[in-house]
């Protein structure tokens, strides 16, 4: 699911599927990491991985999604069962905010609003080389 999410995403760097698996092992393993999956007729279908930090500005608890990928041919009702599993997930781990990146989609960025998420940055990537 990494591999089609790193595709379609548009991420300027080559794919690693080790490093890719070791990343994921930690967010299903780590007790400050969640680790959700998707599965639809015994095929997985999903995933989203988040952690928590705390502010550098506050001294508050922040859940913060890595990856939230879901197969376009379910993207129906899961996705937002899938946020609502962060949201109670980030609630009992004591977080006052839950945050979310879209990557420039604007229906990314629509279902997102829609589920009472509200934008608070921007953030820009420059390649060195």
């Amino acid at each position: 699911m990494c591999r089609e999410f790193h595709k379609v995403s548009g991420i300027p760097f080559e794919f690693n599927a080790a490093h890719a698996s070791r990343t994921a092992q930690e967010y299903i393993e780590g007790p400050d990491r969640l680790c959700l999956v998707l599965e639809v007729d015994g095929a997985l279908s999903g995933v989203l991985a988040a952690s928590i930090t705390v502010s550098p500005l506050a001294p508050v608890r922040l859940a913060q999604e890595l990856v939230f990928w879901v197969h376009p041919s379910h993207r129906g009702r899961f996705p937002l069962r899938m946020l609502q599993a962060y949201e109670a997930w980030a609630r009992t781990e004591g977080c006052a905010a839950a945050g979310l990146s879209g990557l420039n989609d604007v229906r990314v960025s629509h279902f997102f609003e829609r589920a009472g998420f509200g934008l608070s940055e921007n953030k820009f990537l420059k390649i060195l080389r």
